[in-house]
């Protein structure tokens, strides 16, 4: 039985509405639909006008249609490619800094399910309200936690995957290092390439390994008569640039390059 708050997708073979059962009645192009008469995901309701819809249960991606944006947010194109590239499983334990709208915590929280975690850093307050908002507005509060605290604060150890969307990311790449767990992943999404350069830099002498730089483009075709691709695309967004740790302990070399340059400094 389906409660009042509970989002319902309703399909038909040329519309779809995302809305909550306490909308009461929804008034569409197609007729008025009684919501009331909803009582459980995949039964059928018509509007006053006779046309079908198929009720079912909204997706993640369904729903995130529907969430408030602040900043720029990472695109499922993103997303999909870290998921797919570092192999996320069911259980994992996550931690994403520069949540934003949260976006991107989501679509990892979806996938570790309820045996995994991620706790998402925001230091913008309010982008961080807004993120909580869209936590629950999903139902993943119980896997996604919005932390409204820098990066720096950051205390969790033993990590499978760290993903960074934040300014200044070198500085926070040793850090990240200590937390991950042997094999864990760091992935740092990047809009200019000067900031992979940079990033790369530091993975390499902190002790990463398995370091690559990727960039996704999405182009959608169109097939009536003829098939070609679409006028518009999702071209460029960010750099994604993916390290593994594979030691559990940063290098002797680069302990002893900081030793040299505190002596000099001294």
């Amino acid at each position: 039985m389906l409660r009042k708050d509970d989002f319902v997708l309703l399909l038909s073979e040329k519309r779809t509405y995302l809305v909550q059962k306490s909308h009461g009645k929804l008034h569409t192009e197609f007729g008025v639909i009684d919501l009331t008469k909803i009582k459980k995901y995949g039964q059928s309701i018509r509007t006053h006008k006779g046309v079908l819809f198929l009720v079912v249960k909204p997706t993640l991606s369904d729903m995130m249609k529907k969430l408030k944006r602040m900043p720029q947010v990472v695109t499922a194109k993103d997303a999909a490619a870290i998921v797919a590239h570092v192999g996320i499983r069911p259980g994992w334990k996550c931690v994403d800094a520069g949540a934003g709208s949260a976006f991107l915590a989501l679509m990892i929280g979806n996938v570790v399910g309820p045996r995994g975690k991620v706790v998402s850093y925001e230091s913008n307050k309010k982008f961080a309200e807004v993120a909580k908002q869209n936590v629950k507005k999903c139902g993943l509060e119980k896997i996604v936690k919005i932390k409204n605290k820098p990066v720096e604060k950051m205390n969790e150890k033993g990590l499978d995957l760290i993903t960074l969307d934040i300014r200044n990311v070198d500085q926070y790449i040793e850090k990240m290092f200590k937390a991950l767990k042997p094999g864990g992943w760091l992935v740092v999404y990047s809009p200019y390439i000067e900031q992979v350069i940079s990033a790369r830099k530091v993975m390499q002498t902190v002790g990463f390994a398995h370091i690559t730089t990727k960039e996704v483009i999405e182009r959608e075709w169109q097939s009536d008569y003829f098939s070609r691709p679409k006028t518009r695309m999702l071209g460029h967004t960010g750099f994604l640039t993916f390290a593994r740790k594979v030691s559990k302990k940063i290098p002797i070399k680069k302990k002893v390059a900081e030793k040299q340059k505190t002596e000099k400094e001294n």
